[in-house]
């Protein structure tokens, strides 16, 4: 196996200017210096130690993705996977792991040196506070910001129901404890513009993703046309079957808007509408952030912009 003895040897250097070319301190050198040595080393296919270049360093190459307590689905996958893809290209290793306040977490987290942290989940400002103390880099967007784009989901949601003939509209959530961070706030989104512009808002249904149970809540909606703006594309489905079970016409007399723009949305029959949220725009932000050292803000009167990936992709459940 290469040694960095063997790369100094070959690059006509001393082993300590590989170390420290390799380990972040290139600014000592001559460019000339740090690309003879950076060519070496990838010729003979050597990789410093991760526990040398983190002792080097004050930090590892590992970033640290807090996840909370929720449904693994397709948006997370698809954000983590673009996260990690990302982050390899920039030589960096994406670590994940389930959020919890316990000091272990805090324990586990510092032990590891990381060269940031991707809060996705929700830390609270001593947690936050406990971390940057110990020179990590928290990056992670507001709780006020998660909040807004739950809004904006809902408000699009209804908002497009509306264009398409439904003027009575219902929220229907999630029973699942863990879609608790974003459901009420995507169905506060939808109350919200119901009242903005005069439409009917019905009680809001709350199922679990049993057939029975969407059964029961479709039969609770009144006669006529309703709309239905859905926590995501897994309840949609599954209201959207209940209607079929009981003959009712989707679209038609129930309209059915989902979120995430998941494969399941894309593969039913009929397809279903769903709200996008453009995940690469978002992570190549990040990325940028991590890379810079740079905190991850959203100035005030920006949320607009912040905002932009959120997009509505038409699908057969709510008509042309």
């Amino acid at each position: 196996m290469t040694s960095s003895a063997d790369v100094a040897l070959r690059a006509g250097v001393s082993r300590s200017t590989v170390s420290q070319i390799l380990n972040g301190r290139e600014h000592l050198f001559t460019e000339e210096t740090v690309a003879r040595v950076r060519e070496t080393a990838q010729s003979m296919g050597y990789r410093p130690s991760l526990a040398g270049r983190t002792l080097a360093r004050g930090r590892s190459d590992i970033v640290i993705t807090l996840i909370p307590d929720i449904t693994f689905g397709p948006p997370v996958r698809e954000f983590v996977d673009l996260l990690t893809e990302g982050l390899a290209k920039v030589g960096l290793t994406n670590l994940l792991r389930l959020s919890s306040s316990e000091q272990t977490l805090q324990d586990a987290i510092v032990g590891l040196r990381p060269h940031a942290i991707v809060a996705m989940a929700h830390l609270s400002p001593e947690e936050a506070s406990r971390l940057t103390d110990q020179g990590i880099q928290v990056i992670g967007q507001s709780q006020a910001v998660q909040i807004a784009a739950d809004k904006a989901i809902g408000r699009l949601q209804a908002g497009h129901l509306q264009a398409q003939g439904y003027s009575r509209i219902v929220a229907v959530r999630p029973r699942s404890k863990r879609e608790q961070i974003n459901a009420p706030h995507r169905e506060a989104g939808v109350l919200e513009y119901c009242r903005l512009h005069n439409l009917d808002v019905l009680p809001t249904l709350e199922i679990d993703l049993s057939s029975e149970e969407a059964v029961k809540a479709v039969r609770s909606l009144p006669s006529g046309r309703v709309g239905l703006a859905c926590y995501n594309d897994e309840v949609a489905l599954a209201m959207m079957g209940a209607c079929r079970h009981l003959g009712l016409s989707v679209p038609g007399a129930v309209g059915v808007i989902g979120v995430d723009n998941s494969v399941i949305a894309r593969a039913s029959t009929p397809t279903i509408t769903s709200v996008n949220m453009n995940l690469e725009l978002n992570v190549r932000e990040l990325i940028s952030h991590i890379v810079s050292g740079q905190d991850l803000q959203v100035p005030d009167g920006a949320m607009d912009e912040y905002l932009r990936g959120l997009e509505i992709v038409p699908g057969e459940t709510t008509g042309s």
